[in-house]
């Protein structure tokens, strides 16, 4: 028997949620990822503002790439001076 396809892949997900996890996946890229991390909280406070619901989970996650972002900037600022300093 054929599988029916033409609902296979049909996802009933908010606009604003699956941008929200669009830009939380492309955060995950290492130093360039941070541009996207601000739109995880702008896209979400947009729809929460229009009453969307917004995945909460996204918006934690966001908080810990951002923080891991962060670390990441901040060893390429400080790892040539240790490599000056022998």
């Amino acid at each position: 028997m054929p599988v029916e396809m033409a609902g296979l892949f049909r996802e009933e997900k908010p606009l604003a949620s699956s941008a929200v996890w669009a830009c939380v996946v492309y955060s995950l890229v290492p130093f360039v990822g941070i541009v996207f991390v601000p739109f995880i909280y702008i896209i979400g406070a947009a729809a929460s503002l229009k009453g969307e619901p917004v995945d909460r989970r996204a918006l934690v996650v966001g908080v810990s790439i951002f923080g891991t972002q962060l670390v990441l900037w901040w060893l390429l600022y400080v790892v040539p001076k240790w490599g000056m300093q022998v």
